[in-house]
């Protein structure tokens, strides 16, 4: 499968980014590091030896979003970008 994960950069994004890896499935993120870093795609990498398709803005920018369903044959999306941390919540 072809997975989006709007946020894959953060925390909880990119722990789904490395189990869906090493799962055999292709991973599409979007992030605007707005909540994380971009050196998490390294470890990403380093942790599965596979890279995700990386896009650098908001998922709110609904031009760049909808240009990355166009370019991508997506077959799910999981939606992980927010500004609220987890210390928040809880």
């Amino acid at each position: 499968m072809n997975i989006l994960i709007a946020g894959g950069a953060g925390y909880i994004g990119s722990h789904i980014c490395v189990e869906l890896l090493e799962s055999g499935h292709d991973v599409v993120v979007i992030d605007d590091f707005s909540n994380s870093k971009p050196d998490v795609l390294d470890s990403i990498y380093k942790i599965t030896g596979k890279h995700v398709k990386f896009y650098e803005f908001n998922v709110l920018d609904e031009e760049k979003t909808e240009a990355v369903f166009k370019e991508n044959k997506l077959d799910a999306v999981i939606h992980c970008a927010a500004f609220k941390a987890v210390g928040e919540s809880v």
